[in-house]
């Protein structure tokens, strides 16, 4: 019988993508239990030969830009009454969908699960650093937000239902969105601790600053371009203001708060940047 169907789109990543169907090729849930969907969301982008799919997996294409637009096809095509959602780089724990399920059985319509990163050989150590302080919060986004990433989120069908798909004209944020859409509407989220997902650090800075840029863009087309001349200006003393409040933390060693203090405060001004570029100049948003 067929409980979950496991969503993964996919952007040029299958060395990323092939250790997510490993980890998923070894899920304590039988494998006639659920099904894969991959999708592509570069049909011009094609598989390798090497890259083998399990026999429960099946690869579909997404032409329109966007991972909200791959998810959306995915539940499109979804056989089972739950979803899960993770992305192409990430490792799920053996036990990730047995233990999603187990919450959604218990009375939950969505969970939104552990997320743990790891540093990867070559990586660099300060993207490492940043990464596992600042991004994912997830049990604070569950539990005080009643949202979560699509990383690691378990959903009901009848979820999906209600609210309806993925804002696909979203350049981030979007899972969110769809997330908080769903908690408004009366389902209720849990955090699943034991419900983990390995993510990878990013290995360059470099990164860091095309994340920020996409989730500028994200900003600027959800709320910053309806902002009048005053509340932009606010907005962007309020995000450029020095993070004092980092140094004082006790959890970190000081030569690695001080390097975190000057990175976000960069990163922020490469985030204003980016939006003042695209309600100026006319600049494409990024949204890969």
């Amino acid at each position: 019988m067929l409980k979950v169907s496991v969503i993964i789109p996919t952007y040029r990543s299958w060395d990323y993508l092939s250790k997510c169907l490993e980890a998923l090729d070894m899920q304590s849930l039988p494998k006639e239990e659920f099904e894969i969907l991959v999708i592509n969301n570069d049909p011009s982008d094609t598989k390798p030969e090497d890259i083998l799919l399990p026999n429960n997996a099946k690869l579909y294409f997404e032409k329109d830009p966007g991972s909200y637009c791959a998810r959306n096809l995915g539940v499109e095509l979804a056989q089972s009454e739950i979803f899960a959602f993770t992305d192409a780089d990430c490792i799920p724990d053996p036990q990730w969908l047995e233990n999603g399920l187990r919450y959604l059985k218990n009375g939950a319509d969505l969970v939104g699960g552990r997320v743990e990163f790891f540093k990867e050989k070559g990586g660099d150590e300060l993207t490492y650093l940043f990464e596992k302080t600042f991004n994912f919060k997830q049990k604070r986004n569950v539990e005080e937000r009643g949202q979560s990433i699509t990383a690691n989120l378990f959903c009901k069908r009848a979820v999906a239902e209600v609210i309806g798909p993925f804002k696909t004209k979203l350049l981030s944020g979007g899972d969110f969105e769809w997330t908080s859409r769903a908690t408004s509407s009366g389902f209720n989220i849990v955090y699943g601790n034991d419900t983990l997902v390995l993510h990878p650090a990013r290995k360059k800075f470099s990164s860091l600053i095309s994340k920020k840029k996409r989730t500028s863009g994200g900003m600027y087309y959800r709320f910053f371009k309806d902002f009048g001349n005053f509340e932009k200006l606010k907005f962007t003393l309020n995000i450029l203001r020095p993070r004092v409040s980092l140094l004082l933390r006790k959890d970190i060693p000081l030569k690695e708060r001080i390097k975190l203090f000057f990175a976000v405060w960069y990163l922020e001004w490469i985030g204003i940047k980016e939006m003042y570029l695209l309600a100026h100049q006319g600049k494409a948003a990024q949204r890969h």
